[in-house]
């Protein structure tokens, strides 16, 4: 998917600092606040990457240091990133993060890096299983008599529609990255529908499958 910027505001950017808890946290405070600019989320192949521009002033921001930023779109909607490296630390400052999937030495996506997505549509008696790699046949049950949402992300082109399985009993273990997944459920119309070839982007509640254009697989 083209990452294609979206205008945000009331951004406010933090130090990253990696505390595995216990005691008293940190206190961290915004070395950016109340920014505005533009940030983006595109995949390629098994890569997932972000951008983050600001018109920033009297920033204390240090170069290719990591941070976190939060705000919100034009539209009210809220938004986290991952962390990311700041590349630039002008009054034009700029972020960049690429991630790939599966790999091993690569952090996992969590939740707050699925791209802003719409629901289209209610889904009952939902079923997801990974398909076996070839040459093997068959499948794995992991969720099953789930209820969720189709989704479509407000972003890119094409968009990249999926499903948000909001509840449902759990008989296998998600990961973020795994591939090969495929849904099925009924519509509010009560038909079966089925949807392949999509890659868990994140393994907790709701859990969000999208199928990724532009994969060769």
């Amino acid at each position: 998917m083209q990452a294609i910027p979206v205008k945000v505001k009331n951004v406010n950017v933090y130090p990253y600092i990696d505390w595995n808890g216990g005691g008293v946290g940190p206190v961290i405070l915004p070395v950016v606040e109340g920014a505005s600019g533009t940030y983006a989320v595109g995949t390629l192949i098994r890569s997932v990457f972000y951008n983050l521009d600001l018109q920033t002033k009297n920033s204390k921001l240090g170069i290719h240091q990591k941070y976190v930023a939060i705000g919100e779109t034009e539209d009210g909607t809220p938004f986290t990133t991952p962390w990311m490296y700041s590349t630039n630390v002008t009054n034009e400052a700029e972020f960049g993060r690429t991630i790939t999937l599966n790999q091993p030495n690569s952090e996992a996506i969590s939740a707050v890096s699925v791209p802003p997505y719409i629901t289209l549509g209610p889904l009952t008696d939902i079923t997801v299983s990974q398909l076996f790699p070839a040459p093997a046949i068959g499948e794995r049950l992991l969720i099953e008599n789930g209820s969720g949402n189709v989704i479509a992300t407000r972003t890119g082109t094409p968009h990249e529609m999926g499903v948000e399985v909001i509840s449902g009993n759990r008989s296998g273990k998600l990961v973020v990255g795994m591939k090969n997944i495929i849904i099925s459920g009924k519509n509010k119309e009560g038909k079966t529908v089925t949807f392949g070839h999509l890659t868990c982007l994140n393994p907790n509640e709701p859990a969000i499958f999208l199928h990724q254009f532009g994969s060769n697989e």
